[in-house]
């Protein structure tokens, strides 16, 4: 049973969706119960586009016990081709319910969103989330660049294709829609936009560079803190201002509002930690900025997790 099914796997894979469903039929015949077995043969008639076929064997799988996700992914990628649109979201959303650490449930969710109205945010979220979760898999960014790109958000957009260019240099479909993002681009001056992906990228480091270095700072300062205490905090300030750089342009940082919210918090702790330091450096020996700092850190980390650490 296991060489079948491997085999039909690399025949649907191989572009050979026919002969796998003439390996499984046989195979679920005779082992009504098996969900993997159910699983490929869905697979598999959703790459002949027999959508009707692939739901029946989806809706099959669902009731048996197999991998909890896989069944929902199926169905609600098959009702998206019989365009049932809303009832395929519903069925994405509950395959993430079901394995939230699966960046492919994700990925599922961006794709049948983009015939929803209105999904068009829900999607790039989700396919955010998704190249988050699997950094070297070239769908999830393949994904998002289409989320960004119906979002008209062309610098994530082409980020999002010349990563998945990247991470597999024969993918056709990503070069030849980073050539359209770019002709696009080109056709008028384009605003000036922000990368979100950079962007959370670079607040994570930040939050993560103050609340770690703003421990130790704490322990290495009990009970009584000392002049050398400041040469740590300020190679700490350092490292913030270089991250800090890849938040350019500054002026857009504040056109959302848990990005300004966010900013603020980083940069008083910031603030706060250089003052320290100065005062540190000249024999001060309190211990509250430290801390006034470090909660602030925390508090910006918390926002950073929630905004874009975390599929909500």
């Amino acid at each position: 049973m296991t060489a079948v099914l491997l085999r039909a796997a690399e025949l649907t894979a191989s572009g050979k969706p026919r002969q796998a469903i003439d390996l499984l039929r046989p195979l679920v015949a005779a082992n009504p119960r098996h969900a993997e077995a159910w699983c490929r043969l869905a697979a598999a008639h959703l790459d002949l586009g027999e959508a009707d076929q692939a739901l029946d064997s989806a809706k099959r799988a669902m009731v048996l016990d197999g991998e909890p996700a896989w069944p929902q992914r199926l169905a609600a990628l098959a009702l998206s081709d019989l365009g049932r649109h809303q009832e395929a979201a519903v069925a994405a959303r509950e395959s993430v319910r079901r394995k939230p650490g699966d960046w492919r449930c994700y990925v599922v969710v961006a794709e049948v969103l983009a015939d929803v109205p209105d999904g068009a945010v829900e999607a790039f979220d989700s396919a955010l989330h998704a190249s988050q979760l699997a950094s070297t898999e070239p769908r999830a960014f393949q994904v998002l660049g289409d989320a960004a790109l119906r979002l008209r958000d062309w610098g994530t957009a082409e980020h999002a294709y010349r990563t998945a260019i990247k991470l597999d240099p024969s993918d056709a479909d990503s070069k030849a829609n980073l050539a359209t993002v770019q002709r696009r681009r080109g056709a008028r001056p384009a605003p000036v936009r922000l990368n979100k992906v950079q962007v959370w990228r670079a607040l994570r480091t930040l939050s993560l560079l103050l609340i770690g270095g703003g421990v130790l700072a704490l322990i290495a300062g009990m009970p009584r803190p000392t002049p050398y205490l400041g040469f740590f905090t300020g190679a700490i300030v350092l490292c913030c201002l270089v991250v800090a750089l890849r938040l350019r342009p500054f002026s857009l940082l504040f056109s959302l509002r848990k990005l300004a919210v966010t900013v603020s918090l980083l940069g008083a702790s910031t603030l706060v930690l250089t003052a320290w330091t100065v005062a540190l450096l000249f024999g001060a020996t309190t211990m509250q900025p430290l801390v006034l700092s470090w909660l602030c850190a925390v508090v910006a980390g918390a926002l950073v997790y929630v905004g874009g650490g975390r599929k909500r």
